[in-house]
């Protein structure tokens, strides 16, 4: 069965991860490839939403990837990312640090 792919986001790095409707990670620009995988194997990495990064660390509302497509600005007036990727990679919720690389430059939808 062929994995429907429906969002992509980038990174300021040049990754590139491409999601299910449900924010499974289906593809990842290291490398790897779930195209045909089974559901149960998409299920060990899924990307739950975006957060933005507030002053002293702190961290705004969860925003699911659904929504986060309507966003126009990714980054603050420095040209710094405004938001952090958040994820449950095999059961464990976290936030991908150091977003000058890993924070998120856009959001597309796949048509």
């Amino acid at each position: 069965m062929k994995n429907k792919i429906m969002y992509k986001i980038y990174t300021p790095y040049g990754d590139i991860y491409e999601l299910s409707k449900n924010g499974y990670v289906i593809k990842y620009s290291n490398g790897l490839d779930l195209t045909n995988a089974s559901i149960q194997d998409l299920k060990s990495w899924q990307i739950i939403g975006i957060e933005e990064v507030l002053p002293f660390n702190n961290l705004g509302r969860l925003i699911p990837i659904s929504e986060a497509v309507n966003i126009s600005c990714f980054k603050f007036k420095n040209g710094n990312p405004k938001y952090a990727i958040i994820d449950i990679d095999h059961g464990t919720r976290r936030i991908h640090g150091n977003i000058k690389y890993h924070g998120v430059r856009g959001i597309s939808k796949v048509n």
